[in-house]
């Protein structure tokens, strides 16, 4: 019978491993160093995906990659977690099908390549700082992640690791064409897109502090809803909402994609 199986290099897959402390005596538990060496190890290597630890039941949790199950085990044979007496020690593997993809599964070129590793911000200018941060955290929920008084620098996010906003109030101590060109972005379509649990809620929202919503919730094609609003300077933003687990998720260009093909909304 003929193979028909593809040579090659197998995917990479999500390896989950779980530790829960149970009754084990706290003097068996790994020193926090040297979790954080072995953590480490995992991040230089492109393997790890996230870590953390564990508050109900108490322990610690590990995400990285692997490709087969074989070499997820090879990858936890210096784990000092793997030592723990009377705990619970699972290796799972995770199935982005089910769980959700979320993270990139290729492996990262090596270190000092030059590659993005993260969205750190995005700058909106406004005229009025303090009304804008206002706005940001009453009505749309953003929190103060960074704020310096002197400069007038602020940074506002939706949560720990989320990418933020940094509201920008031009001066003219800056100068031309900056101050000009600053000045010239309030009032514009930001491209910037945000993802809600209800669109109906958030226009509701929007409305009782007396917002401009300047397309109303809707359907979409991509079959979710989807409402535009602005800020208090008229810096427009798309938010969307779907439940659907095979979504295409739309761009502020009017496109949907659907497993990585662009598709025009009509």
């Amino acid at each position: 019978m003929t193979d028909r199986s593809t040579p090659g290099r197998r995917p990479k897959r999500i390896y989950l491993r779980l530790v829960e402390i149970g009754a084990a005596d706290p003097e068996t538990l790994p020193a926090p160093h040297v979790t954080r060496d072995f953590v480490a190890r995992l991040a230089q290597s492109g393997r790890l995906v996230g870590h953390g630890p564990l508050t109900n039941p108490p322990g610690d949790l590990l995400l990285f990659r692997a490709r087969e199950g074989d070499e997820a085990k090879r990858v936890l044979r210096t784990d000092p977690w793997a030592r723990v007496p009377a705990g619970r020690y699972a290796l799972i593997e995770w199935n982005p099908t089910d769980l959700g993809s979320g993270v990139n599964l290729d492996l990262p070129p090596a270190r000092g390549s030059g590659r993005l590793t993260l969205l750190q911000r995005v700058a909106v200018v406004v005229s009025n700082q303090q009304r804008a941060i206002d706005f940001y955290r009453n009505v749309l929920g953003f929190e103060i992640r960074v704020q310096d008084a002197e400069s007038g620098y602020v940074e506002l996010a939706l949560g720990k690791g989320a990418a933020a906003l940094s509201l920008v109030a031009p001066e003219p101590t800056w100068g031309e064409p900056y101050y000009s060109e600053a000045k010239a972005r309030i009032g514009t379509r930001t491209g910037i897109v945000f993802q809600t649990d209800s669109v109906s809620a958030l226009e509701l929202r929007l409305e009782h502090f007396g917002a401009n919503v300047t397309e109303e919730a809707h359907p979409e094609p991509w079959g979710g809803r989807s409402l535009r609003f602005t800020d208090p300077d008229g810096n427009e933003f798309l938010a969307f909402e779907t439940d659907a687990p095979t979504i295409r998720t739309p761009t502020e260009e009017g496109t949907s994609k659907e497993n990585g093909a662009p598709r025009a909304r009509t």
